[in-house]
């Protein structure tokens, strides 16, 4: 403006110059696009004005920004900043822009990671990528299920946020398993645990003892879990424990915090054998037990002999353990009762 009314080039001139620079910068447009030259000229230059005409900074532009701007534009050359301070408030502006970038980045790397913890890997990014999810059939996948003995008990013993607790430190122990033994995690619903082998990558070869190595942890990792740190007395989580194998079908069900599912009669038979076994026990069906049998012969396989499951009529169904450890105390051992069943 000073120069518009004949005064001397100054350093301070030199910074309003540059401040409209940072609004071309900024903005990409110029300071007064689509206004006369002449009468833009007149009023920067006037001094009668109630308000210095100067550029409308976006609403988009960071306060910080805006703020700079406007004191090199001051209509005083005593007021603006020097280069030295201009230039200091910029690398401010640069490395809190690139923080927040990097703030943003993190952020998305753990949304993506929540994502592939919850969903397997090429779903989740197909999800990312907005793209339709089809269903997928899988020939031969081993379901586990696991749930609270006396979960409703406990339930109406301890206080909600106490039961809440408890299960954070049983399923916190289960998703580490499931995490170091490679069994993917399907969901939990109250006090069951869902995991499947052989889903999310090929594991034709071990699939049933896979499942069956990691029901044996659950169950010690529950006889871990304190159901009350407050009360010790109350002692440990026992869990009851089935799983079969055959095919499903697996897909994302809905929209809006979609669920990532398995259909089928496996499912249901995969159901049954956990609410048809016993505390601390590992009950599974004949055909899981033919695969336990062919993957790991070293797990200790005994027949119940038929029994009546819900919906599936009589079956043949197996207890599943390991070998006593030398030393092991046998009264720890479940006791192997062929007949014995849970209605």
């Amino acid at each position: 403006p000073e120069l518009l009314r004949g005064g001397e080039n100054t350093a301070a001139s030199d910074v309003y110059a540059f401040g409209m620079l940072l609004f071309e910068v900024q903005t990409r447009q110029e300071p007064y696009a689509g206004q006369k030259s002449s009468e833009v000229l007149a009023e920067v230059a006037s001094e009668g004005l109630e308000e210095e005409k100067r550029p409308t900074i976006p609403a988009t532009t960071s306060a910080e920004m805006a703020v700079l701007m406007r004191d090199c534009w001051q209509g005083q050359p005593g007021l603006r900043p020097s280069f030295d301070e201009v230039a200091r408030r910029l690398k401010a502006l640069e490395a809190a822009a690139a923080k927040g970038q990097g703030c943003k980045e993190l952020r998305r790397r753990r949304t993506n990671d929540l994502l592939f913890d919850v969903f397997p890997r090429h779903i989740a990014e197909a999800i990312l990528d907005g793209k339709k999810i089809e269903p997928e059939h899988h020939g031969m996948v081993t379901i586990f299920f696991s749930d609270i003995v006396g979960f409703t008990d406990i339930s109406g013993t301890l206080e909600p946020h106490k039961v809440s607790a408890m299960l954070d430190r049983l399923y916190s122990q289960l998703d580490a398993l499931s995490s170091s033994m490679n069994v993917f995690k399907v969901e939990t619903i109250g006090d069951a645990y869902m995991a499947v082998a052989n889903l999310v990558e090929d594991q034709s070869a071990d699939h049933a003892k896979r499942i069956a190595l990691f029901a044996c942890r659950a169950i010690e990792a529950a006889r871990r879990t304190v159901i009350d740190i407050d009360n010790p007395g109350q002692g440990c989580v026992n869990i009851r424990v089935g799983f079969h194998s055959g095919p499903v079908v697996a897909n994302v069900v809905g929209t809006r915090n979609p669920r990532y599912c398995l259909f089928g009669d496996t499912v249901n038979t995969a159901s049954r054998m956990e609410s048809n076994s016993e505390r601390n026990r590992i009950h599974c069906s004949g055909q899981a037990a033919e695969y336990v049998r062919a993957q790991a012969p070293e797990l200790i396989l005994t027949s119940r002999g038929r029994i009546p499951i819900k919906g599936k009529g009589e079956m043949e169904t197996f207890w599943v353990a390991e070998a006593p450890q030398p030393g092991a105390n046998p009264s720890s051992l479940p006791a192997a009762s062929p007949s014995s069943r849970v209605s």
